[in-house]
């Protein structure tokens, strides 16, 4: 038993270590235990080994290569995309000029990686993905400098607009072209193993008794080379295909420190990167960048979602400042701005749960979904709490506001749509303006006003 856990030990220790060599000191144990045998044989086993082996290097190298300037392409595209939205989402100064620096830096190790990649000894539908690759990238640095150049001058809507279409349509032609690369690679890695297979069993002829020890350690050293290279390769693929489908939580297996370990740990910081891109992206898409709440595309989104529920109560409010023009005017868009954060705050601590959402829908116009009440007259104990809070004085720069602001109502009626309960909501809400600001006015009560 203690033979048996001590060989044990050894075959798992001797593994490991194997798995941790770089992938050409594998081809060279291989060729040389291989050639160790063969040559007691015959000359002609032992050239023959020898070309085996040289072919088998070349083949690894190449590939090995062309994947790590691959990667390293992938990442820089990656880091490049969030210094074009930084910059975008950015003012004028020292950190935009530090987006434009990170920018020019990702262009340089995009130029570097496709000229090592070019030197590397492609094939020809290899060589064509990456062309294909490469004009990709010509059309998203196209797209790109048309998106910067709006931000630079001023136009940040026209930037952002530019940038998500741009972004997600090269992002996905790049996982496309990425995959296709390196399912290339892995059918040359096969076609590597069937020309050994094709070349040991020449070789085989030679070797009469000896070949048969020979043939038993060959095809152990090769399954396992074959295990720790193939693998990995297999495992990109499947996990390239699922971001190609935009599922990011994906990861490559990191088992050892050579070359494919290597390409492994860039690979996944790559699909964390592109993943936090796009998560920043989508967000900045759905929310209001000033105070944080969901904005209009994002309401409606919502809104639909719960009029799809057929037994679910539904209430709008929409909200609207009194006096905030004379705000503005008056203590300056700062202050203006002040203010619209501090309501959005009360609107947000002032939601029942969860199921409620608060948006601003643009200037100082804003919105509630209540989601979900026994008794109609809760909407009205909720405008009633939120316009009593909204009314709370605050100081900002020795200046203390006594905000006001006028409410509409709309409830859910029989087949009412979204563009319905906006409008109703709307309506509600200019009315308890005219009705004297600083109020409360339900949709249902006013038919005599429209």
């Amino acid at each position: 038993m203690h033979d048996r856990r001590t060989a044990d030990f050894v075959r798992s220790r001797g593994a490991r270590t194997f798995t941790n060599l770089r992938i050409s000191t594998k081809i060279v144990t291989v060729a040389l235990v291989i050639s160790s045998i063969f040559a007691a044989i015959a000359v002609v086993g032992l050239v023959s080994i020898r070309n085996l082996a040289a072919q088998q290097e070349h083949q690894y190298r190449t590939n090995v290569l062309a994947l790590s300037h691959m990667t390293e392409a992938r990442s820089a595209v990656g880091s490049q995309l969030e210094a074009v939205v930084s910059h975008i989402l950015s003012e004028p100064g020292f950190y935009r000029n530090q987006y434009e620096n990170a920018i020019k830096e990702t262009d340089q190790r995009l130029d570097t990686n496709l000229v090592a990649l070019h030197q590397v000894n492609l094939a020809r539908s290899e060589m064509q993905a990456l062309e294909s690759f490469e004009s990709l990238l010509e059309m998203w640095r196209t797209a790109r400098d048309t998106a910067l150049a709006a931000s630079r001058s001023g136009d940040r809507q026209k930037a952002t607009t530019l940038l998500l279409v741009s972004s997600e349509s090269v992002a996905r032609s790049v996982k496309t072209r990425a995959d296709a690369v390196l399912g290339q690679l892995v059918e040359s890695v096969a076609t590597a193993a069937r020309q050994s297979m094709a070349s040991s069993k020449a070789t085989e002829r030679f070797m009469l008794l000896l070949l048969v020890a020979g043939a038993l350690i060959a095809v152990t050293l090769a399954l396992l080379a074959a295990r720790t290279m193939s693998r990995p390769l297999r495992e990109a693929v499947d996990v390239l295909t699922a971001v190609g489908q935009g599922d990011f939580r994906r990861r490559l297996a990191v088992r050892g420190n050579d070359e494919f370990g290597q390409m492994g740990q860039a690979l996944n910081e790559t699909l964390v990167a592109l993943r936090d891109a796009f998560a920043g992206l989508r967000h900045e898409a759905y929310h209001d960048s000033l105070t944080g709440l969901a904005n209009r595309a994002l309401i409606r989104q919502i809104l639909t979602d719960a009029l799809s529920r057929p037994t679910t109560s539904v209430a709008l409010l929409v909200i609207d400042l009194d006096g905030f023009k004379e705000i503005n005017d008056t203590y300056g868009h700062k202050v203006g701005d002040l203010l619209l954060i501090t309501v959005a705050d009360r609107l947000r601590n002032g939601l029942r749960s969860t199921d409620d959402t608060a948006a601003r829908l643009g200037g100082d116009e804003f919105a509630v979904l209540l989601d979900g009440f026994e008794d109609p007259a809760g909407a009205y104990e909720v405008a009633d709490r939120l316009l009593a809070s909204i009314g709370e004085p605050f100081t900002v720069s020795g200046i203390e506001l006594r905000p006001q602001a006028s409410i509409g109502i709309a409830l859910r009626r029989e087949h009412t749509d979204i563009d319905d309960l906006i409008h109703d909501a709307d309506v509600a809400m200019y009315a308890a303006k005219a009705a004297g600001k600083n109020n409360v006015v339900r949709f249902e009560h006013m038919t005599a006003a429209l």
